[in-house]
């Protein structure tokens, strides 16, 4: 396999500073052990058919490597073509495990509730590929995750691979929540000609094809519920290596740098779009188109910062809120436990317990 095609981003968790800067757009490579274990159970012999791609098995156990979406888009469309199987992507997530997806899958697991999982697979979805970025869309009583393609140029991400993605992230949320969890709608923007009624039956909703966005539509009622082996130590443990992991080899990205920027000065004064953008050297509207070619802005990368360190001050329970709620730069103490209980579903006194 050629190093342009993998890509070994670290051997274990300890060690994130071991990772290798990708030269082009990546996937998890624990997405082709999943496919995998498909096809075996279809009767196939994936090493057989997985060589066909130029692909070992054996390579891709090892921890955190990395395959090109335009391979692992290869990939796909060989194991939809060698089962002859439309609705593999369903297969697939119905069997998933959290391990697949390494410490992402083991923080999804701990999450607070199906909200803070949300917040998680949003926050972090360039782990498993950063051939595509997301979104929240959030009202009152709605919130939607969407999918979105970087740019043309990353089209090359499979049809499959985006039904996956979507399935395993709903499959994860159903292992913390009620079974009577499901999202009020899914859409996909590319075709499928066949019966949709296996979707309907996965996702337990209305699936549209052919619509003008990716997306799993979802009723609030109900997100927020606690789940009872949430372990908010665990996860704040697991976000920082994710954190670590994912600044390693994409150092070069604007949204990276200006975190870092954030991250480092929010609690020392105020901290404004000017301000990082002179820290950047750059002029603030070179700074925002940047961060709009990299699917971020800089009020969504200011509000995950200010949430990363918000629930980090209150689970140590050392300082007063109003103290936090000035370090974080809010107002006053009543509107940093507003912004609080959108970030978790709780207040900060009820997240403590």
């Amino acid at each position: 396999m050629s190093d342009s095609t993998i890509h070994m981003l670290g051997s274990t968790i300890d060690t994130p500073d071991s990772t290798i800067l990708p030269r082009d757009h990546t996937s998890l490579g624990s997405w082709v052990l999943l496919i995998a274990k498909v096809i075996e159970s279809c009767g196939l012999d994936s090493r057989d058919i997985f060589k066909e791609a130029g692909i070992e098995l054996d390579e891709i156990k090892q921890p955190l490597y990395r395959i090109s979406t335009a391979h692992m888009a290869q990939v796909w469309e060989l194991a939809r073509t060698k089962t002859q199987d439309p609705y593999i992507a369903l297969k697939l997530a119905a069997s998933f495990q959290p391990m697949a997806l390494n410490a992402l899958g083991m923080a999804f697991a701990a999450s607070k509730n199906v909200y803070d999982a949300l917040k998680r697979a949003n926050r972090y979805s360039q782990m498993i590929s950063d051939g595509t970025t997301t979104e929240l869309d959030e009202t009152d009583n709605r919130l939607d995750f969407i999918v979105k393609y970087k740019s043309a140029a990353t089209m090359e991400v499979h049809d499959l691979g985006i039904e996956a993605g979507v399935a395993v992230l709903f499959h994860s949320l159903r292992l913390i929540a009620a079974d009577n969890f499901h999202p009020t709608r899914v859409s996909f923007e590319h075709d499928f000609k066949g019966d949709t009624k296996p979707y309907e039956e996965f996702f337990e909703c209305p699936v549209i094809f052919s619509s003008d966005r990716t997306a799993m539509e979802f009723d609030k009622e109900g997100l927020f519920d606690d789940h009872p082996f949430s372990d908010s130590a665990l996860t704040n443990t697991l976000d920082r290596w994710i954190e670590e992991h994912l600044a390693n080899f994409k150092e070069e990205l604007t949204s990276t740098k200006i975190k870092k920027y954030l991250l480092k000065n929010l609690a020392y004064g105020k901290v404004d779009q000017k301000s990082a953008a002179q820290h950047l050297a750059l002029s603030p509207r070179v700074m925002q188109r940047r961060l709009k070619d990299e699917g971020m802005t800089f009020s969504q990368l200011l509000d995950d910062c200010r949430q990363n360190l918000a629930v980090k001050l209150i689970s140590k329970d050392k300082l007063p809120l109003a103290e936090v709620a000035f370090l974080l730069g809010f107002s006053d103490q009543s509107n940093f436990s507003r912004a609080f209980k959108r970030w978790t579903g709780s207040s900060p006194n009820e997240y403590k317990f």
